[in-house]
């Protein structure tokens, strides 16, 4: 089992609150994730599935996470997450800290710390590819979200995983979108990366859940 600690953070172009609200908000924010399909919410626990495409085949992978920690008045969520192949012995778990913090009173940074665990062949992969590959997928939930964003308040703003990025907003993908495995990780590496992809899937999605 190897163990990799990760950072990410993206913005939103919202105050804290309507930051967080929006987070929560399942209407609002459902498609942002591609590939994602709740199937079922028992408490604090929630499964779901996630459409994977490698090449010209489409596969779908099951996972789990559930909320170890709900701090609302300070912006803090710690989740616990898993997921693994369905036909393979690769896995994946993570036990993730997401804090939002005020940037100014129009921005809202959103800091992810993962600690995971992996087994398999994604094992042998460095902290810099899995580092990249869940950024990338972030960085695609975080460019649908400004979407979201932009049109529920009609105060467009950025949503990216820099600051600084132009303000042009993205519309939110449908839910059946897939995610391209050769787009986010390439060649060879994309098959033996997917465990690890399907957990930070789950993390993005867990937000809906919180309500």
């Amino acid at each position: 089992m190897t163990h990799v600690e990760l950072e990410h953070s993206f913005t939103v172009p919202a105050d804290i609150d309507t930051a967080w609200n929006t987070l929560l908000d399942v209407e609002r924010i459902a498609m942002c994730m591609p590939g994602a399909t709740l199937i079922s919410v028992e408490g604090d626990t929630f499964k779901g599935e996630v459409k994977i495409k490698l090449g010209p085949i489409t596969m779908v992978f099951g996972g789990t996470a559930s909320f170890v920690d709900k701090d609302v008045a300070n912006h803090r969520l710690v989740i616990n997450a898993s997921g693994s192949e369905t036909k393979g012995t690769s896995t994946a778990q993570a036990t993730v800290t997401t804090q939002l913090v005020a940037e100014s009173p129009t921005l809202t940074r959103v800091d992810v710390n993962t600690d995971l665990a992996i087994t398999g062949k994604p094992a042998q992969f460095g902290r810099g590819v899995m580092s990249d590959v869940a950024g990338r997928i972030i960085g695609q939930f975080a460019g649908n979200l400004e979407g979201v964003i932009a049109t529920g308040s009609g105060d467009a703003g950025t949503t990216s995983t820099d600051a600084s990025a132009p303000t042009a907003a993205t519309p939110a993908p449908a839910a059946a979108d897939a995610i391209d495995m050769m787009e986010v990780a390439g060649g060879a590496v994309a098959k033996k990366l997917v465990p690890v992809v399907l957990v930070v899937v789950a993390l993005v999605a867990a937000w809906l859940l919180l309500k």
